[in-house]
């Protein structure tokens, strides 16, 4: 690499670095980040990303593995080895008795809400073009958050438990309280999402980086269509959450580890890559590219795992509707939606094309 250079009323040309120092340039960079004071020691955003991640990593390689133990309530496990056994289930004693809580779900959920509250009150240290964006991610991170706990198991345990010990009065507002919530963070995240389509319309007309702006709507495109459940939920409120599991009893394990654990752990690493990216550590190439191919990377291992692991006892349709649409005149556009949006069909499907492995539905005990 050569630089120009004005000497004695003539220009000549001088080496300036090679590709090690350039190298060891963005090595350097990258040692200066502040891991574990900023924004605050009892808030450092790199501690907590770290954490965050090693644990969603250690979530999604069980959710690979087939191995969903981590995020079952003990009770809900022990509830299926009972009706396996033929015995009616557990009985309140051991219901009431039972905390072994799916600690490392929580864990994370804890630290990934965390890292994003840190992220926002750090947004003030990235571009001026890009502070408010950043803003707009760590509530996006915050309200998957909530998600990952509102559809795990364990939060159809404990809201069973307290019903069972409140008056009918307080379970009616304890209900109007869930819905209020699940409401505010449907209209949060589906609005995030939307205005990342404009983040990429700025990024590929005015600022002529197409790899980003590509980078930015698949995700959004990914993000996009996480927002329909929530948006289902807020719609049909607690009762058709609890319709869904009825027709699929692993669905909220579905849920939590086949998507957005492995989306929460891909937006960390995406904003993790945005902020090397303004640090000078990537370049705009290496960002796009790597932000495009860990989504996609993500999307289509997690879809295919859940359906090889948790066939038919949960599913993949993206419209999901609590009774199953009638193929008749009246109802044939809602069956049609139904079917063309329903993932498990195309992953069955291609693990029965490539690698010849049909995925049939067992009797279950």
């Amino acid at each position: 690499m050569t630089k120009a250079t004005r000497g004695g009323g003539r220009t000549k040309l001088s080496c300036s670095s090679s590709p090690r120092m350039t190298t060891s340039s963005t090595w350097q960079k990258f040692k200066k980040l502040t891991w574990s004071s900023t924004p605050s020691r009892g808030l450092p955003h790199g501690i907590t990303g770290i954490v965050s991640v090693m644990l969603g990593m250690y979530l999604i390689a069980h959710s690979i593995l087939g191995d969903l133990s981590p995020y079952h309530h003990q009770q809900q496990q022990q509830q299926q080895q009972q009706q396996c056994k033929g015995s009616s289930g557990l009985n309140e004693d051991t219901t009431t008795n039972n905390h072994n809580l799916p600690m490392a779900l929580i864990l994370y959920s804890f630290f990934t809400a965390c890292n994003a509250l840190a992220g926002a009150k750090l947004s003030h240290v990235a571009w001026k073009d890009t502070q408010r964006i950043f803003r707009q991610c760590a509530h996006l991170q915050q309200c998957l958050c909530y998600y990952i706990l509102r559809f795990a198991p364990v939060f159809s345990h404990v809201l069973a438990f307290l019903q069972r010990r409140s008056s009918l009065s307080e379970k009616t507002m304890m209900m109007k309280w869930i819905h209020l919530a699940d409401v505010l963070m449907a209209i949060v995240l589906v609005l995030v999402t939307l205005s990342f389509q404009h983040v990429a319309y700025t990024q590929w007309v005015a600022h002529d980086k197409k790899a980003i702006a590509v980078a930015v709507s698949i995700g959004s495109f990914g993000l996009l269509l996480l927002s329909t459940y929530p948006i289902q939920l807020a719609i049909g409120g607690q009762e058709w959450w609890e319709c869904i599991q009825q027709r699929y009893p692993e669905q909220n394990v579905g849920m939590v580890g086949y998507i957005y654990v492995p989306a929460t752990v891909t937006f960390s690493l995406i904003l993790f890559s945005a902020t090397l990216y303004q640090r000078g550590i990537l370049s705009d190439i290496q960002f796009g590219i790597g932000a495009a191919t860990i989504t996609l990377v993500c999307l289509i291992a997690t879809v295919l795992s859940q359906e090889l692991h948790i066939p038919f006892v949960s599913t993949q349709r993206i419209y999901l509707p609590c009774h199953e649409p009638m193929d008749d005149s009246s109802s044939s556009m809602e069956a049609y939606i139904v079917q063309a949006l329903d993932f498990s069909v195309y992953a069955r499907s291609f693990w029965r094309k490539v690698f010849q492995v049909d995925i049939v539905k067992e009797e279950q005990c």
